[in-house]
């Protein structure tokens, strides 16, 4: 995630009671998933680690991709180093191993971009899923791959931003790959996009060439969603993740209980405020990839954690991360992306 001059402080949540009988539990999200007053009362588990219930990721295949891109030898991925350049052969590396494929002749697309006093470029990694059957509907996938470098002899590894989004990334195309072998009804007809980022930490500078692109390469294309995964993979308190953008799908409230009952992750709808007056908030709109999507009338989505000590220091590193909590995040991210199309109406 870029430079936040003023990171925020995690609030605590009220946690939900427990309820001891099980058919008591399944009668309460029945009528959640019918009610929609119901979305927005707080689920019948705690938001804690213990009541995690995965499906189908693997936290120690998250860790150990995770661990590769934090590792020393890519120097911290800072943009135009050859640590940047070693995480795309990574990268690029991957996507071949989950036959994805190439948005052009290859999955690196370069572009340009300007700062204060020079004209820089990056590249960012490209790769689609297409649809079973031609259509114009699209689902973005966006993770940025770069971080700050080195400074000296530290490294800043990067670990939680954003080793955890393109972690979750690759999972997530891996999963849907896997889907459409063993049961492709359970999946929208769709194409897929999924895109790490270069130069998000500068200023968002790749995922605004992306958005250039696509409306020269992409005119007829129809986007329902961009998702967004920033910082993913270390919780605060209360065990939460924070979904923003849920304002622009009006129906959010509809699949928000089938959300939680997925994996039981409990999921707050914004970031925490600020507390205490020397504290000022964040802008969450302007914080990562969405945001150029969000000036191009693209509806997103951005699942994240708020500001925590390792932040932007050489201590984000990949023993601080919660990888079952990576896990769920990943999970839920799959059911906002094969939602049906109504639910994405905006």
């Amino acid at each position: 995630m870029g430079n936040l001059a003023h990171p925020s402080t995690a609030i605590t949540r009220p946690q939900s009671q427990r309820i001891g009988l099980s058919l008591l539990r399944l009668s309460i999200l029945s009528l959640c998933l019918g009610i929609t007053a119901c979305a927005n009362q707080p689920a019948e588990y705690t938001c804690s680690p213990e009541a995690i219930r995965l499906n189908w990721t693997e936290p120690e295949a998250l860790k150990q991709t995770v661990a590769i891109l934090s590792a020393a030898e890519l120097m911290g991925r800072k943009t135009q180093t050859l640590g940047a350049a070693k995480t795309r052969d990574y990268l690029h590396s991957q996507y071949q191993q989950l036959g994805l494929t190439p948005w052009g002749e290859t999955f690196e697309v370069p572009f340009e971009y300007a700062t204060l006093f020079s004209q820089e470029t990056g590249s960012n990694m490209v790769a689609l899923i297409p649809a079973r059957q031609p259509t114009h509907r699209w689902r973005i996938v966006v993770a940025h791959y770069d971080h700050l470098g080195m400074s000296g002899s530290k490294i800043y590894h990067g670990a939680d931003d954003n080793a955890s989004g393109v972690a979750a990334l690759l999972a997530l195309a891996a999963h849907w790959q896997a889907q459409l072998s063993a049961a492709p009804d359970s999946l929208p007809n769709i194409n897929l996009m999924f895109v790490a980022t270069d130069a998000e930490e500068p200023g968002l500078f790749g995922s605004t060439a992306l958005v250039e692109q696509i409306k020269q390469r992409m005119p007829e294309a129809q986007f329902e969603l961009m998702l967004n995964l920033d910082m993913i993979g270390h919780p605060s308190r209360p065990y939460t993740i924070y979904l923003e953008g849920s304002r622009n799908f009006y129906q959010f409230p509809q699949f928000r209980p089938m959300l939680n009952a997925n994996n039981h992750l409990c999921i707050k709808l914004s970031h925490p405020k600020p507390v205490g007056r020397s504290i000022q908030s964040t802008d969450w709109l302007r914080a990562s990839d969405h945001y150029p999507f969000h000036k191009a009338k693209i509806p997103w989505l951005y699942f994240g954690v708020p500001t925590h000590p390792q932040y932007h220091t050489p201590e984000d590193t990949p023993d601080t991360l919660d990888y079952v909590f990576l896990a769920a995040v990943t999970e839920s991210a799959f059911e906002i992306l094969r939602l049906n199309g109504d639910f994405l109406k905006n």
